[in-house]
């Protein structure tokens, strides 16, 4: 139901001065000088088609009403009865409902076709008079809207049509498009309008929306219509589609099938709409079995090819898309495949390109086979002195592998030949055996104390080898003597975990199967700084965030002593220290702090605000605060004579809070004052805002027209403006301003009847007036909140022939005031020759009509003033003709 139809049936007016806040127009016979009965009627009226609207007519008279009743204008001299009150009865018909009361004539209607608008008349019947009142009834109707997505293909090209339809609404409504929050450019978007009147007097306004799809990125279009019966614009959305550019790609993969090496050529198309035409050139080869694929989100073409045919030749997809401005094209080329030669390599025993010798009694022997060229697989086949492998050796892979020890029986001509399809290398090496030396030993071991065991051993040698240390400078021995066992010796030194500066200690062991000595050395490691590690982490519990600090030193002995120093000292703060000794003979220490995090959390953030609310005539102040775990301690710092009422709303966003303090109060409570809104933390932060409420006010109402005061200025009464008028002249302007400070104001001028007077802006508007109804007293009032001031405003209407009398009359006193100052100049010069007392006689005489009857100050008699200064007050003085006139 349209908002004006529920005014008019909220209640029923008691009074033509209620009638007249509420936006209704009085009607009255006799200048509504209250002497005849007063019907109260809302005139224009607009209803919805298919909806109630009520139409409102109250007789405020106190005579006998014979009959009453609603009526339809038909013609000039006809008239249809609809419902009221008649031969003590209500009564309705057709789409009307009975009225209240035979005073009370308001009636529910319902709105059941566009026939329905028209004038309807109100008329009560009395003993002397007929008094009745006449309304417009405006019918609108509510559209209906769709939308529709449709497509076509023209010239290979896709384009889509989004229809949108405001169906039956009247009068015609207005269709605008939104493509990504923006109206629609002129290319590549066109738009056609068609309107369709139908017969029941309402029409369908039909808007296309036509664009090429791979030239639109947006997945959806809004349609947005306007009309009378939407309070807001109604936007309605389609989704429409979009194409969207295409990832392409090709690759090469191999595979084995049979046996048999084969290139998987793939051209691929990922993320693109709609599907791209792939096409696959190899460079006009023979043609060749090829695959196809595609799903929701990607489309491929593969081609398998034998890789021996294919070696060094270069394919090419070719992919075509409508977000392509040209076809795109994607080359790879097969490699061509070489196979140069074979190397070995082994990390145990001695070696050359075609030589190896091997220690008797080595173990884990591995000789590694390395293949140069560029092949993906190859095979290969190694013999021994054209012979099978040695018992205990295998080709595993790549590697010839020796299972146990080494023996002499592993010494011969080794020969491996490696081959790729028609591809072939060979390769050749001698192996030879050592006798075995003693066997070394060496272990480095940590005991307790923070100190190292080094053990050197030489078994399994006759005789037995001799182990000695040699010791550098500055390196504490501690270790036993040398010990010789039935197979070899062994010898053990105790050294620190670590050093202060770099030491080495050697380690010699002498026999006859060396050359040379043969030397084992170890280097005691630096002494490394302490190594600290700080973390921070933090959990939430009863409701409060606390934080968690670990320190953590890893060092040598002796342990790190860790302390803690805290800005906030509070018994909210528990410590932890532990230690622990880890195998390598370091010392880890931690240790932990544990607090509220908001002891050093930033305060939350907080503002203030007042706002005007637009359906109270209280003034909202706005207190926000927002942080994490912030509480509600919020309050009002308010001046000692505040009353009004506050309110508090928390939201929660995980461990954020956004918590609201309003104050509700009248302006008058607080104007020219400072609101602060207080914040309190648990540790005791206190964070404030503060507002300022300005002061207003209205010092008064001006009239911009030519006016003069009709009421003495020293008396003590309100000035009345009087501004004349022409009689016969529309939309004549009484222009009024409003001083002050105020940001805005209410202007309500009445004429002295109580009637509401029509405004424009800051202007009352008075039509063409032959009768003379215009004139009289009107007052304005301008209010904001409690702030006002008035004007009273005397409103003469004039005639032509009266304006052209007063022209002459200004003219006439005019020439006479002229003619008086001259007679009174002679006068003036002709007394000169008189006698002083005369002289002040005549001079006191005619300084008493120049004397203004308001000041004081100038009635002093002239005598009072000295001969000298008598004829300086006849010189200075002036006669001054008031003239009321609008010309």
């Amino acid at each position: 139901m349209d908002q004006t139809n529920g005014i008019v049936k909220s209640t029923l007016m008691k009074s033509a001065e209620e009638a007249q806040r509420s936006g209704l127009s009085v009607h009255c016979r006799k200048a509504c000088s209250g002497e005849e009965p007063i019907p109260v009627i809302a005139h224009n009226v607009t209803g919805v088609l298919e909806e109630d609207v009520y139409l409102s007519c109250e007789y405020q008279g106190s005579a006998q009403i014979n009959k009453a009743e609603w009526k339809r204008r038909i013609s000039s001299s006809k008239f249809k009865r609809l419902a009221g009150f008649s031969n003590g009865e209500l009564f309705s018909r057709g789409d009307f409902s009975k009225p209240d009361s035979p005073t009370n004539l308001t009636v529910r209607m319902k709105v059941s076709s566009v026939e329905a608008e028209g004038e309807y008349i109100c008329e009560f019947q009395e003993e002397e008079e007929n008094p009745f009142g006449n309304v417009f009834v405006t019918v609108i109707a509510k559209p209906d809207i769709q939308i529709e997505v449709n497509s076509e293909t023209i010239n290979d090209t896709h384009y889509q049509l989004v229809s949108c339809s405001a169906v039956g609404g009247r009068p015609t409504p207005q269709i605008s498009w939104l493509v990504g929050d923006r109206p629609p450019s002129d290319f590549p978007f066109t738009v056609n309008e068609s309107k369709t009147l139908h017969s029941n007097g309402t029409s369908t306004l039909i808007s296309i929306l036509r664009f090429p799809t791979h030239l639109q990125d947006e997945e959806s279009v809004i349609c947005v219509v306007k009309h009378e019966t939407l309070p807001n614009p109604k936007s309605t959305t389609a989704n429409v589609e979009t194409y969207a550019r295409p990832n392409v790609m090709i690759k090469a993969e191999m595979v084995q099938q049979g046996g048999n090496d084969s290139w998987v050529v793939s051209c691929i198309s990922s993320g693109g709409r709609p599907d791209t035409e792939i096409s696959l050139d190899l460079n006009g080869n023979k043609e060749v079995e090829r695959e196809s694929s595609a799903n929701s989100d990607m489309k491929s073409l593969s081609v398998r090819l034998p890789v021996t045919e294919y070696e060094g030749h270069n394919i090419i997809c070719v992919f075509e898309h409508p977000k392509f401005l040209y076809a795109e094209s994607r080359k790879i080329t097969l490699p061509t495949y070489y196979l140069s030669g074979v190397q070995f390599r082994s990390e145990v025993g001695n070696n050359s390109n075609e030589f190896l010798e091997l220690q008797e009694g080595d173990s884990n022997i591995v000789i590694s086979l390395e293949v140069t060229g560029n092949v993906p697989r190859y095979s290969i086949i190694c013999k021994k002195d054209d012979g099978p492998l040695p018992e205990d050796m295998e080709l595993v892979g790549r590697n010839l592998t020796i299972r146990g020890l080494v023996k002499q029986h592993y010494a011969g001509l080794y020969e491996c030949d490696c081959s790729y399809h028609h591809l072939k290398a060979k390769l050749q090496f001698n192996v030879t055996v050592r006798a075995q030396p003693p066997q070394l030993g060496w272990v480095d071991s940590q005991i307790e104390g923070g100190f190292r065991m080094i053990e050197c051993t030489a078994v399994g040698a006759v005789p037995a080898a001799s182990v000695s240390w040699m010791l550098q400078k500055g390196v504490f021995e501690d270790f036993w003597s040398n010990s010789t066992l039935y197979n070899g010796s062994y010898s053990v030194l105790l050294l620190p975990a670590c050093s202060p500066q770099e030491l080495t200690a050697l380690c010699v062991i002498n026999h006859p199967a060396y050359k040379e000595p043969e030397n084992r050395s170890i280097t005691l490691p630096l002494c490394a700084r302490p190594n600290i590690t700080i973390s921070l982490s933090s959990e939430w519990k009863y409701g409060h965030k606390y934080s968690k600090v670990n320190c953590s030193v890893v060092s040598v002995a002796s342990a790190a002593a860790i302390t803690w120093k805290a800005r906030n000292k509070t018994d909210n703060i528990s410590y932890s220290t532990e230690t622990e000794v880890q195998a390598d003979g370091l010392v880890s220490t931690w240790s932990s702090v544990c607090f509220l995090s908001s002891l050093y959390a930033e305060p939350p953030r907080l503002s203030v605000s007042v706002v005007r609310q637009q359906d109270s005539p209280l003034w909202l102040a706005v207190c926000d605060c927002k942080g994490e775990g912030v509480g509600t301690n919020l309050a009002w710092d308010l001046p000692g004579n505040a009353r009004g009422e506050t309110s508090l709303h928390t939201e929660y966003e995980g461990h954020i809070t956004n918590a609201k303090l309003t104050y509700q109060f009248p302006l008058v409570l607080h104007e020219g004052q400072d609101l602060t809104c207080v914040y309190q933390s648990d540790n005791g932060i206190t964070k404030k805002k503060t507002v300022h409420i300005p002061m207003y006010y209205i010092s008064s109402v001006q009239v911009l027209n030519k006016t003069s005061a009709l009421q003495n200025r020293y008396v003590d009464q309100p000035v009345v403006y009087r501004v004349s008028v022409n009689e016969n002249q529309r939309n004549q302007k009484v222009l009024l301003r409003v001083e002050g400070n105020v940001p805005e104001y209410s202007l309500d001028c009445r004429r002295s009847d109580g009637s509401v007077v029509q405004l424009d802006g800051a202007a009352m508007i008075l039509q063409s007036d032959p009768s003379g109804q215009n004139k009289g007293l009107y007052t304005c009032l301008a209010s904001f909140y409690h702030h006002t001031a008035s004007v009273n405003i005397q409103v003469e209407v004039l005639s032509e022939e009266e304006q052209f009398m007063l022209v002459i009359m200004i003219c006439i006193s005019s020439a006479s005031a002229i003619f008086i100052v001259f007679i009174v100049i002679l006068c003036v010069c002709c007394k000169t020759k008189k006698k002083p007392h005369k002289e002040r006689e005549s001079i006191s005489a005619l300084t008493s009509l120049m004397q203004e009857p308001g000041s004081p100050e100038v009635r002093k008699p002239l005598a009072e003033m000295g001969d000298s200064k008598e004829y300086a007050q006849l010189t200075s003085f002036s006669i001054v003709f008031d003239a009321k006139s609008t010309v």
